[in-house]
């Protein structure tokens, strides 16, 4: 059997700090270097950000469908799914459920569904999750190999929330907002994280999502940082 590829699993502590986008050009750029890589879509967001347009309603099942359904659908049914977005680059959309719920509402069961699903998925590439805002149970319950990354602006709020979560804070990608008084060596102070990288906030990026071209026209910032991989 092949061995298990790389997954990465970006989160925040904060929403709208740019994971969604970190996450799909990663994804993008590893499709690039000739490696068959699935972006899969915990929070929803991804086909639009991506220009998705057709069957870009959550009518279309995804992760969370196949998680739902329980041990009855066989494992490697999860690539009936997958979606082609370019060379090399497939997307497993969030769907018409959510791929795990509350405890309350019996999450724990659905768990290792998820588990399973990105395990089976990293047996052919490379894997980028997109799990969005994560106070931790999802990485914590999860228990597979796994490199979590968490994005997050220089913003006081931001990182009073993130003390009060807890990481691996290892890793962190830094969205360089111009203007903010905190900087990448604040940011490592506030949560002991070992690497800071940081991406430049530039307008293109966001004129790049607004027109779907993301996937054609990857913007330059999201080509220079250091890929976790």
């Amino acid at each position: 059997m092949r061995g298990l590829s790389v997954i990465i699993w970006y989160w925040s502590v904060k929403g709208g700090v740019g994971t969604s986008v970190v996450a799909a050009a990663t994804a993008i750029r590893l499709a690039s270097e000739d490696r068959d890589t699935t972006l899969v879509d915990l929070r929803g967001d991804q086909p639009a950000l991506l220009g998705m347009v057709a069957g870009a309603t959550p009518a279309e099942p995804g992760i969370g469908d196949w998680v739902a359904a329980g041990d009855g659908v066989a494992a490697d049914a999860i690539g009936r799914l997958l979606e082609d977005v370019a060379p090399g680059l497939r997307l497993l959309r969030r769907g018409t459920r959510p791929a795990v719920v509350d405890k309350a509402a019996s999450g724990e069961a659905q768990r290792p569904r998820l588990m399973l699903a990105l395990e089976v998925l990293a047996r052919n590439g490379p894997v980028v999750v997109d799990a969005g805002l994560d106070p931790g149970e999802l990485r914590s319950a999860l228990g597979v190999s796994h490199r979590p990354v968490c994005v997050l602006r220089a913003c006081y709020l931001a990182l009073c929330r993130a003390q009060r979560v807890a990481g691996p804070y290892e890793r962190v990608i830094l969205v360089e907002e111009p203007g903010r008084a905190l900087r990448s060596r604040d940011v490592s102070a506030a949560v002991g994280a070992s690497h800071v990288e940081r991406v430049a906030w530039d307008p293109r990026v966001a004129r790049a999502v607004d027109a779907g071209t993301i996937v054609s026209m990857l913007p330059p910032p999201l080509r220079r940082f250091e890929l976790p991989a």
